[in-house]
């Protein structure tokens, strides 16, 4: 979801919205640490598709790295995922980061219809973004 900030996109709005709330030293998004490497994926394939430039990217992917996220090593979070992943028939990647809201104690906001279907019968806490409400700012 996070590619939404930086690609047009309907949900982008709504991504800039969440991400505003990082300005606030209290706010806490946490990732796996593969998180970056599916986002320069996600980039590549824009580039081999020509829809982005490789200078865009790299602008992009500074301004990623900058966002003051909580990462998470995968390391960590495996052991978790790999069970998640194989009992509810999803990737170690989705299951990464199943295991990494479960070990929080926090919602996992996704994008991936899939992901949410496969573990809505789950104690996990996984919520479409689409149906997430992102709170309003609090004025400074």
């Amino acid at each position: 979801m996070c590619i939404k900030y930086f690609i047009a996109d309907p949900l982008t709005a709504k991504v800039n919205q969440l991400f505003g709330h990082l300005v606030n030293p209290q706010t806490e998004i946490f990732v796996p640490d593969l998180f970056y490497i599916e986002c320069a994926n996600t980039f590549w394939k824009y580039v081999r598709a020509r829809m982005y430039t490789a200078a865009e990217v790299q602008t992009d992917l500074a301004t990623l790295k900058a966002f003051p996220l909580r990462v998470v090593s995968t390391a960590d979070l495996m052991a978790d995922a790999v069970t998640i992943s194989l009992s509810y028939g999803i990737s170690a990647y989705d299951g990464s980061y199943v295991a990494l809201s479960q070990q929080i104690g926090a919602s996992l906001l996704t994008i991936d219809g899939k992901l949410v279907k496969a573990i809505a019968a789950s104690s996990y806490n996984v919520c479409s973004f689409n149906d997430f409400e992102v709170p309003p700012l609090e004025s400074m």
